[in-house]
């Protein structure tokens, strides 16, 4: 498993260019990103979007586009259809989000999984680095699921498993984030977490440790974070709490973040709309890397 961003960056810079969508880039940070995305090696960009202002954008950053490929789609969900459409034939690698509400990308997945893949269920992973854990750590689903029972969890579960096997990390150790019992009986995100443990020892989850622990302070209670003991995947109860967490991370614990959408093996870049350029071109290299992996490339 990758130990940081740039690991994954000097990683990419190996693997080479993958034809990739860049949905509606008319934003200089975005379409700054592709065009150098695309001069270091890591992507071809083709330009899905409303032309004018696709070229409106290029010519207010000074970036000629006569050799990039160009599909003038105006409207948002035709133009997202379009983008999972053209992954899924292979005529395309992955799909990167510009200036497009994540929704529209999430309806043309989630309809495309269904066809592809009807047990799967898709997921945003959200990948974190932070100072003083030496190893890039998954939360999910801050992004696509929004009150998942215990069936739609262990679907979840298992996607992220499977990613991050295939960036390296043989047996992900996992935590099923809780709610501690206060009376009474345990909640049910407890007890979701107590039927996830048993599935996973009977192998319906992918080969991956189920920690019993429902939060990081029974973890270390001494305050001691140890690199071997913290978990590789943190399954949250519901899309609120993923948000809340990522978002600490991001602004409080000051930690560098990565976010994909999977499902039905697609990949999708799905950066927060204040991501700016440096982290989008991270974006890109986690991209190239994830989607060799996905194809039976070297990760």
């Amino acid at each position: 498993m990758y130990r940081n961003f740039k690991e994954i960056v000097a990683k990419a810079k190996e693997i080479g260019p993958r034809k990739v969508a860049v949905l509606f880039p008319d934003d200089p940070d975005v379409m700054r990103a592709a065009r150098d995305g695309a001069k270091e090696g890591l992507i071809e960009p083709v330009l899905v979007g409303n032309r004018q202002r696709i070229e409106s954008v290029a010519n207010e950053i000074d970036l000629p586009i006569e050799n990039m490929e160009i599909i003038d789609q105006e409207d948002p969900q035709e133009a997202a259809d379009l983008c999972i459409d053209m992954v899924k034939t292979g005529k395309l690698a992955f799909v990167v989000k510009g200036n497009i509400l994540t929704t529209y990308l999430y309806r043309a997945l989630i309809r495309t999984t269904r066809q592809l893949t009807p047990d799967q269920v898709p997921c945003t992973l959200c990948f974190h680095e932070v100072t003083g854990i030496d190893k890039i750590f998954v939360i999910t689903d801050p992004g696509v699921n929004i009150l998942p029972d215990l069936k739609l969890k262990e679907r979840i579960l298992a996607n992220a498993v499977s990613v991050l096997q295939r960036l390296g990390c043989k047996r992900p150790r996992v935590m099923v984030f809780a709610v501690s019992p206060v009376h009474g009986d345990p909640p049910g995100s407890i007890k979701d977490g107590i039927a996830i443990r048993q599935s996973a020892l009977e192998g319906g989850l992918g080969e991956c440790e189920i920690l019993s622990a429902n939060n990081l302070y029974d973890v270390f209670r001494d305050g001691t974070v140890q690199d071997g003991g913290f978990p590789d995947i943190l399954i949250v109860p519901n899309i609120d709490t993923g948000n809340i967490l990522v978002k600490t991370i991001d602004h409080l614990i000051m930690g560098i973040r990565q976010c994909v959408t999977v499902g039905g093996g697609i990949f999708m870049l799905t950066p927060s709309r204040s991501d700016r350029y440096e982290t989008r071109m991270t974006n890109l290299a986690f991209g190239l890397v994830l989607a060799a992996s996905a194809s039976g490339g070297a990760a």
